[in-house]
Parts: C-alpha cells; structure tokens; sequence
C-alpha cells in the first residue's frame, strides 16, 4: 500500500448550510477520510447515502465515487482529514 495525498479539510461555518458538488478525488484510489469534530455537516455518496459528521469516525470508500462534503451551521467549522492511497 501506499499513501497518495493526504489533505485537511475546513468548511467554516457560513451561517447558510451549503452542499457542495459531487465530485471524485481520482480514477484508481481508495479514500479515508476522517471526522475530527461533530457537526450537523455531512458526506454523501452516490444514490444519497449520507455519512454525517460525527467525532473519531472513519469513512473508507472507493474515491473514484462521486462524493461531495458540506460545510455546518452549528459550529465554527466542519475539520476532517482526507487520506487517498492505494
């Protein structure tokens, strides 16, 4: 296995609550990404499955999947930590 890119993640909080759009990290990685707070923030898949934002939680998904993140209303931010590899 190796680690491809590693990235920190801040959506501040903007007093609206914004979904962004779907997208991939790339064509051939799996994707970590970890929740270092809890929010009303959430991930979501494809076919809708959301994962939502919630403290020590560990998501691992194939990143060649439409995704997308949000940003949160009911705290400072939204703080998570994206792990590509292979």
């Amino acid at each position: 296995n190796a680690l491809a890119r590693v990235k920190g993640n801040f959506y501040p909080n903007q007093n609206n609550f914004f979904e962004h759009e779907m997208h991939i990290d790339d064509e051939v990685s799996k994707g970590a990404l970890f929740y270092v707070n809890s929010n009303n923030g959430y991930t979501k898949l494809k076919d809708d499955i959301k994962i939502d934002s919630v403290e020590n939680r560990l998501l691992l998904f194939d990143s060649f999947i439409p995704h997308c993140s949000t940003n949160c209303t009911d705290t400072y931010g939204r703080y998570n930590i994206n792990f590509n590899y292979f």
